[in-house]
């Protein structure tokens, strides 16, 4: 929602390429009263690079120049020698070049008023070493407002951040500093936790976003919306200029700066290439405004003006090379650009209608996949309540719809209203239990709502002790009610901050956090079975048909990688009676910390798909389909009946691949909280099914489920392989002199996400790790951290509302497309379902029931329940990522959201 719509009363994107601008370079020179190094303190600038940055333009040019598919391009970079800085610097002081003049009116008619929207004691963090014309205007609104405000631009280039750093003013209150890295050391380096700990504003001016395709901006974006805590913001420059003469002649000026700017570009790709391949005489540029389906842009081309041959390659008049775009955002476009990225515009500044400064925030309910962020402390926030309250009220009050609270979507279980009461009242009475203080009013909702029903599916008659169930509930408005007075009981506790909370009481708040996480999944998962459910409100809908189009290109075989024998720690210790509020908690059955020896053996990189399922099924003529399919008509509107017959195998071992006919897939969808998405759109998704129904598949496919410890294993290990790939990782996104470099400078995308480095912890414990898993003090910070997951680039805490593609997964010799990651699937990375375990829940020596809750874990010792681990898309981080969280259901259960992968033994020889 929009909190503040203003305009600057009067008076740029600059070539695709650049972020932010480059312009910066010489703008810079034209700030006359700003001091120089000479004159300045020691500069302070943090290096943070993880690896050395490694550019082959030659490479990048050939690859595009010769492609094999699409267009020829040529990448942005090559725009960006020595000359051609200096032809954009005079660029940028053109009346055409609207964009650099638009967006100083904006800071000067609003810079005071932008300030007031980043806190006293904040980090402004801007993406490139910026335009002092620009950056100076919001920093000297800072100091004027005397806020102490830590101000660090983020470069590649050590020398432009000298320049900029030199050439800022002196400030009494801000403090400037510059971090020496890419954009992927930058997201890394605000997971630290002294760094995530602080707020912070992410600024990028320049509309530097709309040098993104779409898709790619939204991702860019979410990289850093994903590393940002409560209360952070970011500041983002968009260019909506709709005029397309305004547009056309900001890029295609009367003196022709621009055109010779672009045809500088040829000069440097000769140089790069070693010789004259380009013919300047022989080439022209054009530039052209596009406004389409895909929304406004400006493209600019090389073209021959006659037959050309240019390395052995016959070039037309009529083709074209593009070598940059600009992208620009209307309204709607902007606010779908801020959805897709997990941000809220809460602010936006603009000059007429064309050029706005938008101040964007994460929503309640965008958890953080960063453990330094969702698990920044022991006891959850008040912030980390609110987001998961804001997650559930939208889930119980915008789409569970009103004719559905007293259905039982899941006839095993209780009706929806029953989890509407159950979840504040079950808070309540574990407060109630630590701090002797009486129940909330109304207090007999401890006899209707204290503890659900947990149906045996063999025979319903037989379940645990549960609340009574009355003759009619109570009215939906009295139990909301009731749930605020609940939560205000919980705000006043956090009154002295998290630190103010006792343990013993803490536990209480902790159990209740973790209570409303786990029902929020079931209660989801029960409305999945309900053709009622209304989708999630201000998530856009996703294109099925293309993100299965997208996942079927970058499939890749589902390989077996060796999983060495090791010795690992499961578990936790967390004594009942301690007092340090640092210490992590635990549920009982995560306690105590206990070694396991695991034997060598192979796993598959990833879960079973739906496709796979489908074959087993349509080979072994199965009738029955797993509940989170359904069957529909096969003249649905959903389904074309003139499709293909589908003859992908995705890798079956054992059970011979088999072709589905249209036949079989059209009369078939997967339940989602979308509707029904047609199972041809879903074939790459993870299959969620009970372990009866995946154990038979495993065994058709020529595998098994792991065992409880061996899924540990797997886990350590590809732990083991983060850590390798952090300490080799070498940054593909290189934001060089003022952000510019992109994808080698072909065409700027978002920074590829690099592999979380995980500390030694009590399910990472190799050979090489037990030393420092033995030391490891789960008091201190680094213990606490050790015992979370980073969990980037995994399907949950709602990051989508929908399980993903995991066909990608699995590559032994690499990997291929976004997914591919040449390792196995680690925890909670099961494109967005639990994994399955063939062990059985059981007690374990040293197994002591919880005194808060000690029917938590010991009723479902009956033999019949099987360990699961990981997480759903619904899972919150806090439960996905803690390596010692521990899940079940029965085996025959069919309405969880669980998969599996396949294992097999190893010879002993072999394994040896």
């Amino acid at each position: 929602m929009v909190a503040a719509v203003q305009q600057a009363g009067s008076s740029g994107a600059m070539p695709h390429g650049a972020l932010p601008r480059l312009g910066a370079i010489k703008e810079k020179k034209g700030l006359s009263d700003l001091r120089t190094a000479s004159t300045g303190p020691k500069l302070d600038i943090i290096d943070i690079r993880h690896a050395a940055v490694e550019i082959n333009l030659k490479a990048e040019v050939l690859s595009l120049f010769h492609t094999r598919d699409g267009p020829r391009m040529l990448p942005t970079l090559l725009l960006y020698d020595e000359r051609g800085l200096q032809l954009f610097e005079k660029i940028t002081y053109l009346d055409e070049y609207y964009l650099t003049n638009d967006e100083i009116d904006v800071l000067k008619s609003f810079a005071t008023d932008i300030v007031k929207s980043i806190p006293d004691g904040a980090m402004v963090i801007e993406l490139g070493s910026g335009n002092l014309r620009k950056v100076n205007l919001l920093l000297q609104a800072l100091e004027d407002a005397a806020k102490s405000i830590d101000y660090y631009a983020l470069d590649l280039s050590q020398q432009e951040l000298e320049r900029t750093l030199a050439q800022l003013p002196r400030y009494r209150h801000v403090r400037a500093h510059g971090l020496l890295g890419t954009y992927d050391d930058g997201q890394i380096w605000l997971k630290d936790p002294a760094i995530a700990s602080r707020q912070k504003c992410i600024l990028s001016l320049g509309s530097s976003v709309g040098n993104f395709d779409r898709s790619d901006a939204a991702a860019f974006l979410k990289g850093f919306a994903d590393v940002l805590g409560p209360g952070d913001t970011m500041l983002i420059g968009l260019d909506a200029c709709n005029n397309p003469a305004r547009v056309y002649h900001a890029y295609n000026d009367k003196l022709g700066l621009t055109h010779e700017f672009i045809l500088n570009g040829l000069r440097h790709a000769n140089r790069v290439l070693g010789e004259t391949a380009f013919i300047e005489k022989d080439w022209k540029v054009i530039g052209e405004y596009v406004h389409d389906a895909e929304g406004g842009r400006h493209q600019a081309f090389y073209a021959p003006k006659r037959d050309t041959v240019v390395r052995g390659e016959l070039i037309r008049p009529h083709e074209r090379i593009r070598v940059e775009q600009s992208l620009k955002y209307s309204a709607a476009e902007a606010e779908e650009l801020w959805k897709r990225a997990g941000m809220t515009e809460i602010g936006q500044w603009r000059h007429l209608e064309e050029y706005g400064l938008h101040m964007l925030a994460k929503p309640k309910m965008a958890f953080s996949l960063a453990p330094s962020v969702y698990a920044r402390t022991a006891l959850p926030s008040l912030e980390d309540w609110e987001g998961l309250w804001a997650a559930w009220d939208v889930v119980t009050r915008e789409m569970l719809p009103p004719e559905e609270i007293l259905e039982k979507p899941i006839k095993l279980r209780n009706a929806c209203i029953f989890y509407l009461g159950h979840i504040p009242t079950f808070l309540d009475i574990q407060l109630s239990k630590t701090t002797q203080e009486p129940y909330t009013e109304p207090a007999y909702y401890t006899t209707i709502f204290e503890r659900g029903i947990d149906p045996d599916v063999d025979n319903p008659e037989l379940c645990h002790a549960h609340s009574e169930i009355p003759d009619e509930w109570p009215p939906v408005d009295e139990i909301l009610a009731y749930q605020g007075r609940v939560r205000a009981r919980v705000r006043g506790m956090y009154e002295q901050g998290v630190d103010g909370i006792p343990r013993h009481v803490g536990r209480a708040v902790w159990v209740g956090f973790e209570h409303e996480v786990m029902h929020l999944e079931t209660l989801l998962y029960m409305m999945l079975q309900s053709d009622r459910t209304r989708p999630p409100p201000h998530v856009p809908v996703p294109d099925f048909e293309n993100l299965a189009a997208k996942a079927r290109a970058e499939r890749v075989p589902n390989e077996w990688f060796d999983i060495p024998a090791r010795e690992i720690t499961v578990g936790l210790d967390d004594p009942e009676d301690g007092t340090d509020v640092d210490v992590p908690y635990g549920w009982d059955n995560e306690k105590p910390a206990r070694r396991a020896k695991v034997h060598a053996f192979q796993a598959q990189g990833r879960p079973i798909s739906n496709e796979e399922f489908a074959q087993y099924l349509y080979s072994t003529h199965a009738d029955d389909i797993p509940a989170s399919w359904a069957r529909t008509p096969a003249t649905s509107s959903e389904v074309n009946p003139h499709s293909q017959t589908n003859g992908t195998s995705n890798g079956t071992t054992n059970g011979a691949a088999a072709v589905l006919p249209d036949a079989f897939l059209d009369e078939k969808a997967v339940r989602t909280v979308y509707g029904l998405v047609p199972l041809k759109h879903a074939l790459d998704w993870p299959v969620f099914a009970s372990y009866n129904e995946l154990a038979g598949c495993a065994a058709w496919m020529g595998g098994r489920i792991p065992t409880f410890e061996e899924a540990r294993s797997v886990y350590a290990h590809v732990d083991a392989l983060k850590k390798e790939q952090v300490e080799k990782h070498l940054s593909q996104i290189v934001p060089a002199v003022n952000g510019h470099l992109c994808n080698n400078g072909v065409e700027i995308s978002p920074p590829a996400t690099p592999p979380a480095s995980a500390p030694a912890s009590e399910a990472t414990a190799t050979d090489d790790d037990d030393s420092e898993l033995d030391e490891l003090d789960p008091s201190s910070r680094a213990g606490s951290q050790a015992l979370f997951s980073n969990l980037d680039g995994a399907n949950v805490g709602f990051r989508h509302w929908h399980p993903v593609a995991v066909t990608g997964w699995g590559r032994g010799s690499g990997g291929r497309g976004a997914a591919g990651r040449g390792r196995p699937a680690g925890q909670a990375e099961f494109g967005g379902v639990w994994e399955w375990t063939s062990s059985v829940l059981q007690r374990w020596e040293g197994f002591e029931p919880m005194a808060l809750y000690p029917r938590y874990t010991a009723d479902f010792f009956d033999g019949k329940h099987n360990v699961v681990l990981g997480g759903s898309w619904a899972t919150h981080p806090r439960v996905a990522g803690r390596r010692s969280f521990v899940n079940w259901y029965q085996r025959n259960y069919p309405y969880a959201w669980v998969g599996a992968r396949l294992v097999r033994d190893v010879e002993r020889e072999e394994a040896e």
